[in-house]
């Protein structure tokens, strides 16, 4: 092989390898971050309710019907938002952190956390 040929050979390669991503494991987000100090910005129907319904409305937990309370509606992540602090205890301070499954992701603790601040509003 010529040195040209080499050289164009090891470009390729090394353009091939850089524009590679490993996705395997790897979930893209679901609901937006929450831009710095922009609570406002933070709705129910678009930053809420996503990750409730992701994290907290599988089969025997806050699905409809359950003892556990609805998730599945505002009405029902209401009733426990409204209930003795047991939701944002749960939730965010993480007496028994909620989903069993782990604790949330930082950004989404802050979107939950703006939305409560706000008094959990129905937008």
């Amino acid at each position: 092989m010529n040195k040209i040929s080499f050289l164009f050979t090891g470009i390729f390669i090394i353009a091939l390898l850089v524009s590679c991503e490993n996705k395997i494991g790897k979930l893209e987000p679901k609901t937006p971050p929450v831009p710095p100090s922009a609570c406002d910005s933070v709705k129910f129907a678009a930053y809420i309710h996503p990750v409730i319904i992701a994290n907290c409305t599988s089969s025997g937990c806050h699905n409809a019907g359950s003892t556990n309370g609805d998730y599945t509606t505002y009405a029902g992540v209401l009733a426990k938002v409204n209930a003795n602090g047991a939701f944002k205890s749960r939730v965010i301070s993480g007496g028994t952190p909620m989903p069993p499954s782990g604790r949330l992701a930082q950004a989404k603790l802050d979107s939950i956390q703006c939305w409560l601040d706000k008094g959990a509003p129905n937008n």
